[in-house]
């Protein structure tokens, strides 16, 4: 299996998990393998890629209103 096809099966069933606490588990598990300096890299393109959600919806219901 390929590395893309694995980090789509692991997503899926990431967001399958019902249970806050395993949920944490699992994502503490995945990050706890990358150093600081990828952490914070993940971090700075999660908040990029939110902002940008933000926007995207702000934009969607703005249209929608015309």
């Amino acid at each position: 299996m390929n590395k893309k096809a694995m980090i789509n099966n692991i997503d899926v069933e990431y967001r399958d998990i019902q249970n806050i606490d395993n949920q944490y588990h699992v994502m503490s598990t995945i990050l706890n393998c990358f150093n600081d300096e990828q952490l914070k890299a993940i971090l700075k393109l999660t908040k990029k890629v939110k902002k940008q959600d933000m926007i995207e919806e702000k934009n969607n219901v703005a249209m929608g209103q015309q």
